[in-house]
């Protein structure tokens, strides 16, 4: 019995096969349990009687018998042939998922650098604005009395940024220090800075 990979070359297909290979292989060794009870039965009876009837079907039974015996044999073989091909099936199923679930992270992981890149921008942006911001001071406090810019100071801490960045969420993406704990004063920057400058921008 000979057994050809189809295209449909896959574990459960293979599955049916062998399952139907089983039943049909079943069915040959109960057809020749009911043979070998029959041998018995005309055997007994032949060896009494020495009838010719009996001796016949003792010899069309052996007939038989030696057919079920190859063909038993070839049952065997065509499971072990499916089995070896539902292995297989199933290996080039795992190669295929390996390689489904290799592109998949590929896929995240470029996505995931680009955001890394624009996050470096970012960063480099908001450097840029931390320095343009300083400047600003600097010059505003250049022309400021010392009562003036007793304020001003307090904005040249990290102190307003750092408990900005806290309630932002970037707690949880980069260390922010003792600072970012206190909790209760999170705010955005220009809520920190507001009151330190109200008496320069009202009106905006």
């Amino acid at each position: 019995m000979q057994l050809t990979e189809t295209s449909a070359n896959t574990p459960a297909k293979w599955e049916v096969v062998i399952a139907s290979l089983a039943a049909r292989q079943q069915a040959s060794r109960d057809h020749v349990e009911r043979l070998r009870t029959e041998k018995q039965t005309l055997a007994l009876t032949a060896a009494l009687d020495g009838g010719g009837d009996d001796r016949k079907r003792l010899a069309a039974i052996n007939a038989e018998l030696a057919k079920a015996a190859l063909e038993g044999d070839d049952w065997q073989s065509a499971i072990t042939s499916a089995e070896n091909a539902k292995a297989k099936a199933e290996h080039v199923e795992a190669e295929a998922a390996e390689r489904d679930r290799l592109a998949k992270i590929g896929v995240s992981m470029k996505r995931y650098r680009a955001e890394v890149l624009k996050i470096d921008r970012a960063l480099a942006a908001l450097v840029e604005h931390f320095t343009a911001a300083t400047q600003c001071l600097d010059a505003a406090e250049a022309l400021m009395t010392p009562t003036e810019s007793q304020y001003a100071r307090q904005l040249r801490t990290v102190f307003g940024p750092t408990l900005a960045a806290a309630h932002f969420g970037l707690g949880k993406y980069i260390e922010l220090g003792s600072t970012a704990r206190h909790i209760q004063d999170r705010q955005p920057f220009e809520e920190y800075a507001r009151p330190r400058i109200s008496g320069w921008v009202e009106g905006e």
